[in-house]
């Protein structure tokens, strides 16, 4: 379904996203997790040729038979919304406060050559499929009328209109309470096809997901079956990353990560991760590579 092959993304001079691979097949669900800086949003919208001006992607990356990277716009805007789809972080900032919502939906397949009436049709056919009681009245509100919860289901049903291959989504429940975030991710996992869920949540990575990618300073760092990575980590900041997620008894310090992530452009040579490691040593100030077969990392010192 998508393969991706030495993903490198610049801002002129400065790296953000150094030589990502990866690949998902056909009803696929795979996690891609990190820290804010990390690089995973950037590679997902370089995946969809929603690079911000003075942002470049190169490398290759292929849709099926269609390449991604290095393509026209106009060929990108026939695979965007029909082939591959992404849900964003925020539903406001992505749907159009003046349209209505049943009008929003149905855009997206008229774009792509359905009929109009058809596309309303169907568009009240997808917000019921999105769990939205009363489908037809949500079609003739405004986004602001609607609440955060059903507001990101709007946003999966455009993104599910053209039934497309690919679905992306970008921290879809962060902004959601426990119990919507619970229903929403029931939602995802239904009606995906082929899915990259981009997330600094462990706990929702895990429910959703069978494969992990782990990104630090623009690499991925590891990778593989998502029970075996998170039983048995073996880079260093995915080893962080989990005890920072545990539960620990009251009156005890949460484990942390020293230190932040740096501003892009930043990071040390070498293993990206490595000024935030105790356990780094002078061997850390060469890169290593991703190595391993199903389960692959890329430390010196990594975890037992």
């Amino acid at each position: 379904m998508l393969k991706v092959d030495g993903l490198t993304v610049r801002a002129g001079s400065v790296e953000l996203v150094h030589d990502v691979s990866f690949a998902i097949g056909p009803g696929e669900r795979v996690g891609l997790i990190g820290e804010s800086g990390s690089g995973k949003s950037l590679t997902a919208l370089s995946l969809m040729g929603l690079l911000p001006e003075g942002v470049a992607a190169s490398g290759t990356a292929r849709l099926g038979d269609r390449d991604l990277v290095g393509v026209p716009e106009s060929r990108i805007k026939e695979l965007r919304g029909r082939e591959m789809s992404m849900v964003f972080q925020e539903p406001m900032t992505a749907l159009n406060p003046l349209m209505r919502v049943g009008a929003q939906v149905a855009e997206v397949m008229t774009l792509h050559g359905r009929a109009r009436r058809e596309a309303r049709a169907r568009a009240v056919e997808l917000l019921e499929r999105v769990r939205l009681s009363e489908p037809a009245q949500i079609a003739r509100a405004y986004p602001h009328q609607l609440s955060g919860g059903q507001r990101q289901r709007v946003m999966l049903a455009i993104a599910l209109a053209n039934e497309p291959g690919l679905l992306i989504c970008d921290e879809p429940t962060t902004a959601l309470d426990v119990t919507v975030q619970k229903q929403m991710l029931e939602l995802i996992a239904e009606v995906a096809p082929a899915l990259l869920f981009i997330t600094h949540d462990l706990a929702v990575v895990a429910s959703v997901c069978e494969r992990v990618l782990v990104m630090y300073g623009g690499r991925v760092v590891e990778s593989g079956p998502i029970r075996e990575v998170f039983a048995r980590p073996r880079h260093r900041y995915t080893e962080g990353l989990l005890a920072a997620s545990k539960l620990t008894p009251r009156g005890t310090r949460l484990p942390t990560i020293s230190g932040s992530v740096p501003p892009a452009g930043r990071f040390p040579d070498g293993c990206v991760f490595r000024n935030r490691c105790p356990h780094a040593t002078p061997a850390c100030e060469t890169a290593p590579e991703l190595t391993g077969d199903g389960h692959a990392f890329a430390c010196w010192h990594p975890a037992d």
